[in-house]
């Protein structure tokens, strides 16, 4: 059965539009289903609307991976899927004719059920708009999760868009201190409400100072999620140093006594500039383990929903505003005015 769809659509560089759309043919293995709310990820949507993350050929193109939807119609073949499904969907399949950077911008779509793409269900009886952040969410928990927080230790994050927003959250389920830091004071006085310990506003003078006084001189745990040249080289500089940094006296002790005690730096986002560093003057001390996670699998993505599902992770906690699919032009605009951190579209 084909079936038509509107779809966000990137016209081109910094041109958003509306279009009607028909779908591919549903196959034995995919399922297709109605969008109820889609998520906007600021970061990648809004690079890729500014042709960092794209090319002019690649226009027009539908943005966007996450959305919450409700199965309408299965593949012959599926069994683990029924028609009034809530699942939790990130890439679908491509609509023909359009380029997809991810496609997940429309009101209907066609998943896979097999794969790293597949769409994942929500718990019997769950709220659509509860579970609208989690695709993206789950990108934030992959990382912390590599970097094995433990309850009691100190964490900063840098920059406070939505993925430094998820990773706080995170950390703070974990028992972590947590310490954010970001340019802009709307987004720091937003972190102070969903419960961190401290903000420092890098724009002002002896940030660099403050945060080693409330970090008591280094951190733990460090996640550069401002995806700027400045971020990132500050990164380091704020990993606690190893007890013989400390001392006046130099002192080389035996290099198993660090083992798996390295302070983390995660690495939570993609730059547009190349960052130039010294790798010997990068690590404090003698070492630091580096995390660079580049996705989400379905573990991460059914964790966060889970999470999601026992209060640990409140989706209105990161929503600033509401608008229907048909005003995308306007809620574009004003993500990129900041008017706005975050952004759900409702389509239904």
């Amino acid at each position: 059965m084909t079936k038509k769809g509107n779809a966000i659509v990137f016209e081109d560089i910094d041109k958003v539009c509306i279009r009607k759309l028909e779908l591919a043919p549903c196959e034995a293995d995919e399922i297709v289903c109605e969008t109820i709310f889609t998520f906007v990820s600021p970061g990648t949507e809004l690079r890729v609307l500014g042709g960092h993350y794209s090319t002019k050929k690649d226009f027009p193109l539908i943005p966007g991976y996450s959305a919450v939807a409700k199965v309408i119609e299965t593949g012959a073949d599926v069994r683990g899927f029924k028609i009034g499904d809530l699942v939790s969907g990130r890439n679908p399949r491509p609509i023909p004719g359009i380029k997809s950077m991810w496609g997940g911008q429309a009101g209907v779509h066609v998943y896979p059920t097999t794969g790293e793409n597949r769409a994942v269900l929500l718990p019997d009886g769950a709220e659509p708009l509860d579970y609208v952040v989690a695709e993206v969410a789950a990108i934030s928990f992959r990382g912390v999760e590599a970097a094995n927080p433990v309850a009691g230790e100190t964490a900063v994050v840098i920059g406070q868009g939505l993925i430094g927003a998820f990773s706080a959250a995170w950390l703070m389920n974990r028992g972590c201190r947590v310490i954010v830091c970001d340019v802009d004071q709307g987004r720091l006085e937003k972190a102070r409400k969903r419960g961190v310990a401290e903000t420092v506003n890098m724009s002002e003078e002896n940030a660099m100072y403050r945060l080693a006084v409330v970090c008591n001189g280094g951190a733990d745990i460090v996640v550069e999620s401002s995806g700027s040249s400045a971020g990132a080289l500050a990164s380091y500089k704020m990993l606690r140093k190893k007890p013989q940094a400390y001392g006046a006296d130099y002192k080389v002790e035996p290099i198993a006594f660090y083992h798996g005690d390295w302070p983390r730096l995660i690495m939570q986002a993609n730059y547009i500039e190349p960052v130039s560093i010294n790798p010997f003057g990068f690590m404090p001390g003698e070492g630091v383990t580096i995390i660079a996670p580049k996705d989400r699998g379905v573990e991460d993505r059914q964790k966060t929903i889970e999470a999601i599902r026992k209060g640990r992770l409140m989706a209105k906690d990161f929503i600033d505003a509401i608008l229907p699919f048909s005003q995308a032009p306007e809620g574009y605009e004003g993500l990129k005015k900041r008017i706005y951190l975050s952004l759900v579209f409702k389509w239904n």
